[in-house]
């Protein structure tokens, strides 16, 4: 019954806005906007990302300007593996926050992930506002170790087979 009434809720708000955007202040749109953020942060706590998706979504179709929700549905699609539409969200995000925006570290572990050099861009930008963050400290020393043991193997096999 909880669950019939959320969903009515949800419709019945999203429907309102769509419909009659006109007559809701910007006030009563980023009240709705929160909701669907708090509800697709909620889907994404519990990995159901798809639902996490529409929700960001619905957020995204009140306001485009706002970047939480293009992170949200970056992260969903992060972890659903979709990493070239992650890419874009969190490319929005970077043009709505700029250069001190914290995406910059998710838009890392997805270069990290599909071995892109674009890699160290992102982590030192990210590390050049958050210069204590540990796990990205840790990500670019082990890029740095993997590229190191890369270039002696390399050497090695120059050395051995020439």
């Amino acid at each position: 019954m909880i669950k019939l009434y959320k969903s009515i809720t949800s419709c019945v708000l999203f429907l309102l806005l769509c419909n009659c955007g006109s007559r809701f202040s910007e006030q009563d749109q980023l009240r709705v906007y929160d909701y669907y953020i708090k509800k697709a942060n909620q889907y994404n706590a519990i990995e159901d990302y798809r639902t996490a998706i529409k929700y960001s979504d619905k957020a995204i179709d009140i306001t485009d300007t706002l970047a939480i929700a293009f992170k949200v549905k970056g992260i969903a699609l992060y972890h659903l593996n979709v990493l070239d539409d992650a890419l874009v969200n969190f490319d929005q995000v970077i043009s709505l926050e700029g250069e001190k925006s914290d995406v910059f570290k998710n838009r890392a572990i997805i270069h990290l992930k599909n071995d892109d050099t674009y890699f160290l861009n992102d982590i030192e930008t990210y590390l050049d506002t958050h210069p204590y963050d540990d796990e990205a400290i840790n990500m670019r020393a082990a890029y740095y170790q993997d590229a190191f043991n890369y270039a002696n193997e390399m050497a090695f096999r120059t050395i051995k087979y020439n």
